[in-house]
């Protein structure tokens, strides 16, 4: 990954992304846009999965994890940060209620 002259973060692959990139972003807002409204996914938690699982693959494994405030289909969304140049293309999936929240996860193999 490459910082453009802006501070921000390039993001020339998905796949070049990693957990290190989402670790200190823990705790901050994401947007993606569902039924012409934005809507702001928080970033929770970002987590390796199980050592078995990713001794196989090219890069640790890991998920990512926000609440939303709506309930959101399953689908690949457009995905942006403050801290990032470009928005990311990143399927999310509803996994459980959490309070008067929604919690959704994006898994990276």
């Amino acid at each position: 990954m490459e910082s453009p002259p802006s501070g921000k973060v390039r993001l020339l692959m998905l796949d070049q992304v990693t957990i290190e990139t989402f670790e200190p972003l823990v705790g901050t807002s994401f947007w993606i846009h569902e039924n012409g409204h934005r809507v702001e996914l928080r970033l929770t938690r970002a987590g390796r999965v199980m050592e078995s699982e990713a001794a196989r693959l090219k890069r640790t494994a890991f998920s990512l994890f926000f609440l939303s405030p709506i309930l959101i289909p399953q689908k690949i969304y457009n995905v942006t940060h403050d801290s990032f140049d470009e928005p990311l293309n990143i399927f999310l999936v509803p996994v459980a209620k959490q309070g008067d929240a929604y919690a959704v996860e994006a898994v990276f193999t």
